[in-house]
């Protein structure tokens, strides 16, 4: 699609746009327009070079929805609703692996966005895949067998839980499993997603035998992470990078260590997955 008021260059062919000729402290209401529907084509959208305050950072990200309270308590005097990923030096990262935030809720968290704060002087790139794509590159076979069927997400322990909850919420989510379907529907562009997350979150296959599930999810999830559904991205200061989380895995890189990173987050309150309308 060709847009009026942005620069929009993909990244790769099936996933991921550099957004240029743009100045997120003071777009238009063109330019917001364009943006949005980018990132609906895109699935993932970058920019660069952007001096942004948290506060700005979290207004941008209010032309996807309305941005959520983040950690349990802010961190350097940041808004609520911007969140901080800080891994301190000689700390190691320990979420490396291929993910979707918040599957684990009934309305998951639709888009995020991350800034940059600290990098390391290399390394801490982050993959983003697309599920739409790895929908579309499924044998029909696959498609027709994968089309009724359901899945149980559930909460699990990872590095950032403690920020974000207390610890009677978090053993309150852990006793809760979420049903959705493994095929979701998107409203805005009428494509079909697959809808798998890591196991950490994904569980199994509602109604199937144990065995038929694990090898089946095992399958959907190492195909999303096929080369050609994904890009790498490299950050640099002033990077600004928002993605559709429901229609995409991300993976951080933990190669850095021993040294510092920090981003800001910010989500979008949650929306359920549709399932595909009946015919």
């Amino acid at each position: 699609m060709a847009f009026e008021t942005i620069t929009m260059r993909p990244i790769t062919p099936l996933v991921g746009a550099k957004i240029e000729n743009v100045d997120l402290n003071a777009l238009t209401a063109a330019q917001e327009t364009e943006i949005r529907q980018a990132l609906i084509d895109r699935k993932v959208i970058v920019f660069r070079n952007q001096q942004l305050t948290p506060g700005r950072f979290a207004d941008f990200m209010s032309l996807f929805g309305r941005p959520d309270d983040e950690d349990l308590e802010p961190v350097d005097g940041n808004p609520p609703n911007v969140g901080v990923i800080h891994i301190r030096p000689h700390e190691k990262q320990t979420i490396n692996f291929w993910h979707m935030d918040h599957s684990f809720r009934a309305d998951p968290a639709p888009k995020l966005g991350l800034y940059t704060k600290l990098l390391p002087e290399c390394g801490g790139d982050t993959l983003f895949a697309s599920l739409e794509a790895a929908y579309d590159g499924l044998a029909d076979d696959m498609k027709e067998r994968i089309a009724p069927l359901w899945a149980i997400h559930q909460v699990r322990p990872t590095q950032n839980s403690k920020r974000r909850y207390t610890e009677e919420e978090f053993k309150a989510m852990m006793a809760r499993k979420t049903r959705h379907p493994l095929v979701g529907y998107n409203p805005q562009n009428g494509r079909k997603f697959l809808f798998v997350n890591t196991p950490v979150y994904l569980r199994y296959v509602d109604g199937m035998d144990a065995a038929e599930s694990e090898t089946l999810l095992d399958t959907l999830y190492r195909h999303v992470q096929r080369p050609e559904y994904s890009f790498r991205l490299v950050w640099r200061p002033g990077t600004l990078v928002v993605w559709e989380n429901s229609h995409c895995l991300h993976y951080p890189v933990a190669d850095y260590f021993p040294h510092e990173r920090k981003l800001l987050r910010v989500a979008i309150t949650g929306e359920p997955i549709e399932a595909v309308p009946a015919a």
